[in-house]
């Protein structure tokens, strides 16, 4: 097999900024883009962004998949309109679930829940919230989801997802530790491009 074979080029993206989000306790509350979330969109899939020229010789060969949280959907929807690409939807790359605190704020979640909310931050990497995931159960979708791209006949596949799905995905793909999750710097609507060997599964960051 030739390198191309061996290697799947992987777009990650983070969706744009959601409305509302900010302070709050975010994980499966399903909110729409802001309007600077909307904005960003623009530069994102501008024809002189880096993102444009990375698809350029590839929308034949492309595959776009996306949470099916509203705020990856209206992302990866422009996307797909953009380049004529079409989306489809997993929910396997949603945000980790925070159950009953999600949507709350942090705040009212301190003031309400602070015992659970403490021993939860204490325990991050192994405790989940309540009615809630784990880190290992987003790392069971993560897993799940790498596999199958890594099978794909296609040369490239964006995948809009969250942002702890992602840094976990590069956890896994560049052999970090989960632990070290929050060092990975994830911006809204900012390309992450990989290549990552179909074999090993492991990948390497290109910008």
């Amino acid at each position: 097999m030739n390198t191309s074979a061996n290697t799947l080029q992987l777009i990650l993206v983070r969706h744009a900024e959601a409305d509302g989000a900010s302070g709050r306790c975010i994980g499966h509350t399903d909110l729409p883009l802001s309007e600077a979330g909307r904005a960003s969109l623009e530069m994102l899939c501008s024809s002189k962004g880096e993102f444009a020229q990375a698809l350029a010789a590839r929308v034949q060969d492309t595959v776009l998949l996306s949470s099916d949280l509203i705020r990856a959907r209206e992302t990866a929807a422009r996307i797909g309109t953009t380049f004529n690409i079409p989306v489809s939807r997993d929910a396997r790359l949603r945000e980790m679930s925070f159950g009953a605190w999600d949507g709350a704020t942090w705040q009212h979640l301190e003031a309400t829940d602070g015992e659970r909310l403490g021993a939860w931050m204490e325990q991050w990497q192994t405790a989940a919230p309540p009615e809630g995931e784990s880190v290992a159960d987003v790392l069971q979708r993560v897993d799940a989801v790498l596999a199958e791209l890594r099978r794909l006949p296609q040369g490239l596949v964006i995948v809009v997802a969250h942002a702890g799905w992602i840094r976990l995905a590069l956890c896994r793909m560049r052999d970090i530790s989960s632990d070290r999750m929050f060092d990975l710097e994830v911006p809204y609507a900012a390309p992450i491009v990989c290549r990552v060997d179909r074999e090993t599964g492991r990948s390497v960051l290109v910008q």
